[in-house]
């Protein structure tokens, strides 16, 4: 009996622990919520909802990079201020599923000149016109905020397209946009600028002669902002029906193309970041080629702010220095003149002193 019981002590001590790890695992059935809690959650989780979506419409988040996070027309922004005080406003839309910090370059030289930059990101839904027309309904909140009139836009890739529906859509009548560089615009899906259909169509509406009626290409010729769009020519998903090229091609009048071969459609963007479409897009024929097309790039965004600072409230500060230019060379053509005066005043002193010591040489001759 004593070995008996000394062979099932284990298996009933295990057994044992077994029914009781059993036990404390299990779980009682929750209790039901009060009716008030219930009823009351809902509504409070709303008005927090509302409280916190307000508080961002109408606050600066700030962020890691120096950046002001914030909500405007339901569109979140990313806001980058100059050191000094601001001259212009530039609108800075990213290409498909690219974050904005990955445009480090392009918004260092913009703040450089006096800009405020607005990132805005471009996610895959597919709706171009929609983003377009926040870019207008957003300057109307920053562009008093600012004191600034007038804005530009830099784009990219579908960023780019964006900018450009935003003045073809909503801007012919305003005229509020200054400037628009487009990199590499690509016009799909939908083709809006670009699509060889829509021209053998009328306007929203059926011909006399029954043909199907259709919408036509949008136009850019009745935007007043000067437009500048690049293209490299590159991007196996980007046809060349409806790149850069073909934009400017049906809108020559006021859209300047910049060719830039031999590159690549990510070369704007930065390499620092996590992985990005730039790894489908090409490599380019060589860094050098891709360090010297970025940097024309990002010349062209510079030049183009740059003329902000001949417009608005900075017209009277560049205006002031150019006249106390003018008055220092003034000034300087003046003291010349005077210097000038002095000096032939003194040549003749000389001269008439000259023929004085040269008539007495005479008269002592004269007595021997």
């Amino acid at each position: 009996p004593h070995a008996q019981s000394t062979v099932d002590a284990p298996h009933l001590q295990g057994e044992h622990r077994a029914q009781s790890t059993r036990h404390t695992t299990t779980t009682p059935p929750p209790s039901p919520p009060s009716p008030c809690r219930v009823e009351t959650v809902p509504g409070c989780i709303d008005r927090s909802m509302d409280a916190i979506k307000a508080k961002l419409t109408t606050t600066f988040v700030e962020q890691e990079d120096g950046s002001e996070q914030r909500v405007i027309n339901d569109q979140t922004v990313l806001i980058y201020r100059p050191p000094g005080r601001v001259v212009g406003l530039t609108f800075l839309i990213t290409a498909v599923s690219m974050p904005v910090s990955k445009y480090r370059s392009i918004i260092q030289a913009l703040t450089e000149t006096d800009h405020a930059v607005v990132g805005v990101y471009t996610n895959l839904n597919p709706n171009h016109r929609e983003k377009a027309e926040r870019i207008p309904a957003m300057f109307e909140e920053l562009g008093p905020e600012f004191r600034v009139h007038k804005y530009d836009i830099v784009g990219h890739s579908i960023g780019g397209k964006i900018a450009l529906l935003a003045a073809a859509l909503y801007d012919a009548d305003e005229n509020k946009i200054r400037s628009i560089v487009a990199l590499d615009p690509v016009d799909q899906t939908p083709a809006e600028f670009t699509n060889p259909g829509q021209l053998k169509r009328s306007l929203m509406s059926k011909p006399a002669d029954g043909a199907a009626g259709g919408k036509a290409n949008l136009s850019l010729e009745d935007t007043a902002a000067a437009i500048t769009v690049t293209c490299t020519d590159t991007g196996y998903w980007i046809k060349k029906q409806h790149n850069g090229r073909e934009i400017q091609r049906l809108n020559p009048k006021n859209v300047r193309l910049i060719m830039q071969r031999n590159s690549h459609h990510m070369v704007y963007c930065d390499d620092d970041g996590v992985l990005s479409w730039k790894s489908l897009a090409g490599k380019g024929s060589s860094p050098d080629r891709n360090k010297a097309v970025k940097d024309e790039a990002l010349h062209i965004i510079r030049e183009n702010a740059a003329k902000a600072t001949l417009s608005g409230q900075s017209k009277a500060r560049v205006t002031s220095l150019v006249g106390k230019a003018k008055k220092a060379v003034n000034d300087a053509k003046n003291d010349l003149t005077e210097i000038g005066n002095d000096a032939q005043k003194l040549g003749n002193e000389a001269k008439q002193k000259g023929n004085v010591m040269k008539g007495m040489a005479s008269v002592r001759g004269l007595f021997g």
